[in-house]
């Protein structure tokens, strides 16, 4: 998985949010990854081409410079999962789109998408686990419910999953160059 993790101060904000639904309403598969922002889904892949792609994926940092990325409220998909919404702006959405280029150009995914239209930035609080009449008890206490934070930018992360949880693999720095200019 390619993703934006939050600094360490607000992932634990974060998670402490995605414990207090894992205890008051016993769902817990949120709990397992990171706090994070996903850039593209996890794929499997062979540890042999794991440099490969670390080296296709440097690029990318010099091609984007650090940004602030907001995060307001909370939002659903399919009455099952519960997120924090990220303000959808042109640099997660370049930044999305030039991940999910190097994944697609190098087949390392046999379900290759078409643009990144379908992106929706979030950070998800609960999923899978969430039954229909628990998500709607959930729905109704955090759809109201305000939360306005933001964060900087600076790298993306490449996390591996080690049988048990997603680790992080490889950090990305944001630091396009400056244009130079030459007299």
């Amino acid at each position: 998985m390619t993703a934006i993790l939050p600094p360490q101060q607000l992932s634990e904000e974060i998670d402490d949010i995605r414990k207090e639904i894992a205890a008051r309403f016993d769902v817990h598969a949120a709990l397992k990854p990171p706090v994070h922002i996903t850039l593209f889904r996890p794929v499997s892949m062979r540890a042999d081409m794991e440099q490969h792609l670390i080296k296709w994926l440097k690029p990318v940092g010099t091609q984007h410079e650090p940004f602030t990325q907001e995060l307001e409220n909370f939002d659903s998909f399919n009455n099952k999962t519960l997120f924090i919404h990220c303000i959808k702006n042109t640099f997660i959405h370049n930044l999305q789109k030039d991940v999910a280029t190097v994944f697609n150009k190098n087949k390392i995914d046999p379900r290759e998408v078409k643009g990144s239209s379908r992106f929706h930035p979030h950070i998800t609080i609960a999923y899978r686990d969430v039954q229909p009449q628990v998500f709607e008890t959930l729905w109704t206490e955090f759809k109201n419910r305000k939360l306005k934070r933001s964060f900087m930018v600076n790298h993306f992360t490449l996390l591996k999953h080690d049988g048990k949880k997603w680790q992080p693999f490889e950090e990305f720095q944001l630091h396009k160059p400056a244009n130079l200019m030459l007299f």
